[in-house]
């Protein structure tokens, strides 16, 4: 009886940790180390796992402490921390499987790293376009946004869903923590589908502007890029307003005569829509879409006499 007390025990003590758990860890997927800045609204992205419910995800600062304790009800592979990072220091995120008690059905996964620094010299206030957010691939990799693309360093300050509105609601909050010297400012989209004329998006574009200068940023304005209003309908996802490519044109053609920079001619088909093979639901450009936005953005930049080092 002894002997066999002894071997329980030694099992109970000396078996793999990931034994107790149900699942195996998620093993995550973002690339927050590779790029040039993190998001200010990153995207937390792992391989989901079988038998999992819901995923519990933290986020632990340098000291040890954790900042954000948030529970993806949705069983994805991904979230979005909607609370923005601006404050100065380092890091780590990790995900583990959860029941709806919150009771672990998995280890922890590897921590993963990310960094925020201030000030930068560029920085992009956005929508979608600029966060990174697709349907295909998850925002905190590189392969979803331009940025990646653009051979200047430059801040990510896009939030999904974002209209004019919403963008100069948070500037202060989410833009001059950063002290940017350089701003770009890419948004419009969603007013547009919304249903905003384009003397509402000029509006907020002008405010936006004016807020910059007035604190000693440099701003330059994005065109707005084109939407696929066959492949919107056909998903049944969203609304395109009948009359979008007049009111488009309409606040690009005044971004254009004002010196802002243009990311949009290059993505349009013949009507002026969003090119099929460049998008894969009629709004957020793929792969080949977002290169093309980068490299025209750092084009931009080079015309104005900056230099690739800047950052």
């Amino acid at each position: 009886m002894k002997f066999l007390a002894a071997v329980l025990m030694a099992l109970i003590f000396f078996a793999p940790a990931e034994a107790k758990f149900k699942c195996e860890a998620p093993g995550p997927t973002t690339e927050f180390e590779r790029m040039a800045f993190s998001q200010v609204y990153p995207t937390y992205s792992w391989e989901p796992v079988a038998g999992a419910e819901f995923y519990q995800i933290q986020v632990i600062d340098s000291r040890g402490k954790i900042v954000r304790d948030m529970l993806n009800t949705e069983s994805l592979n991904r979230m979005t921390d909607w609370e923005p990072f601006t404050e100065v220091g380092e890091y780590f995120w990790q995900v583990r499987a959860v029941d709806k008690n919150r009771k672990p059905l998995s280890d922890w996964s590897e921590r993963k790293y990310f960094s925020v620094k201030a000030p930068v010299t560029f920085a992009a206030l956005g929508d979608s376009i600029t966060h990174g957010g697709a349907a295909f691939i998850p925002a905190g990799q590189l392969s979803c946004q331009w940025e990646t693309f653009c051979e200047f360093p430059i801040k990510n300050i896009g939030r999904s869903g974002d209209t004019t509105a919403m963008m100069i609601e948070r500037f202060e909050r989410d833009v001059l923590p950063f002290q940017p010297k350089v701003l770009l400012i890419l948004g419009g989209l969603n007013d547009i589908r919304g249903g905003a004329t384009a003397e509402e998006v000029i509006a907020s574009l002008k405010i936006l502007r004016e807020k910059c200068l007035a604190n000693g940023i440099t701003p330059y304005i994005g065109t707005i890029t084109p939407m696929n209003a066959e492949i919107i309908s056909g998903r049944g996802i969203y609304l395109t307003e009948k009359y979008w490519q007049f009111e488009l044109a309409k606040v690009n053609r005044w971004i254009l005569e004002n010196g802002g920079v243009d990311i949009s001619s290059g993505l349009e088909g013949r009507a002026g829509e969003l090119r099929a093979g460049l998008t894969p639901d009629g709004l957020h450009p793929n792969l080949r879409g977002k290169i093309f936005i980068g490299k025209a953005i750092e084009k931009f930049l080079e015309a104005k006499g900056y230099v690739r080092a800047d950052g």
